[in-house]
């Protein structure tokens, strides 16, 4: 369990914690909320661990901020209900007389067939949700009325969490007992691997031929990293280490994660593979592959 601990100013050497002015009751509000790291990547062991800072003003009590950690996109607000518009009023039709149905003879219903007894299929157990410690940390800024909670989740995420899309739900409760609610998001990404990157002339010719292989960390988690097909990669190129990095080919991967690319004209300079990333894998660049006269 995390005990709540009231930090003291950021300056350097203080030691005494600025009370809030009670001479006036101060506006419920959230001015932020922060999530480090801002792009938590997982890999195939360990977890990653959250700290989430909530800015808020006119809170009541120790436990006046509360967040929820949940994987999936903010809910959508409540819809603005309009009222209907009158319109001119119609002469009624007249109700037709409802006559009598026919009813079709139905054939008889077939014998079920049985069918052999079979166990039914074993359904993987989702990991837990992460959940915020059971006390925040205040940390007072003196010469306003904003403070910033600090939650330290209990649980880290790890490959087992589903990638994409999180949500961070922070609610802010005033002495009056009202509340209120604001979302921030992350996304969650498993990592990948660049291996097997080689660069080399193409012989008699004034061209490069880069090539490797892309896997990622495995999503069903059989294996550490499995190989990541159909995805776009980046070959970029630089003439020298002062000169700026472009892409100047794309490539794309086989079922096998492995690609490979030509690229003409370019004969010397320093060569690298990029994957750009996506809303579950991260982006990863290879080690650099330099050709010399």
């Amino acid at each position: 369990m995390t005990s709540r601990v009231l930090l003291a100013s950021l300056a350097a050497g203080a030691l005494t914690v600025p009370l809030p002015s009670a001479t006036a009751a101060t506006e419920l509000a959230i001015r932020e909320i922060t999530v480090r790291p801002a792009d938590p990547v997982v890999r195939p062991t360990g977890s990653v661990r959250l700290v989430v800072d909530v800015v808020a003003k006119g809170v009541s009590g120790d436990d006046g901020v509360t967040i929820k950690v949940d994987p999936g996109t903010p809910p959508e607000p409540p819809p603005v209900s309009v009222p209907p518009t009158p319109s001119p009023s119609a002469p009624a039709s007249p109700t037709p007389t409802p006559q009598p149905a026919t009813p079709t003879p139905q054939p008889p219903a077939p014998t079920p067939t049985p069918t052999p007894t079979s166990s039914p299929p074993v359904e993987a157990t989702p990991a837990p949700t992460p959940t915020p410690s059971a006390r925040p940390q205040r940390v007072m800024r003196a010469g306003d009325d904003w403070e910033t909670w600090r939650f330290l989740p209990e649980k880290g995420l790890t490959r087992y969490y589903p990638s994409g899309t999180w949500t961070v739900t922070a609610t802010a409760k005033g002495p009056d007992g009202t509340s209120i609610t604001q979302h921030a998001t992350f996304k969650l990404r498993r990592e990948t691997r660049l291996t097997s990157i080689q660069a080399a002339k193409v012989p008699g010719t004034k061209a490069v031929r880069l090539r490797g292989v892309l896997t990622r960390v495995d999503p069903d988690g059989f294996t550490d990293y499995s190989p990541f097909g159909n995805q776009r990669m980046e070959i970029m190129y630089r003439r020298s280490p002062a000169s700026p990095w472009e892409a100047v080919a794309v490539a794309t991967t086989a079922e096998s994660g492995a690609f490979t690319k030509t690229v003409k004209g370019r004969a010397r300079g320093e060569w690298r593979a990029h994957f750009p990333g996506s809303a579950h894998y991260a982006a990863k660049l290879s080690a650099i592959e330099q050709i010399g006269t």
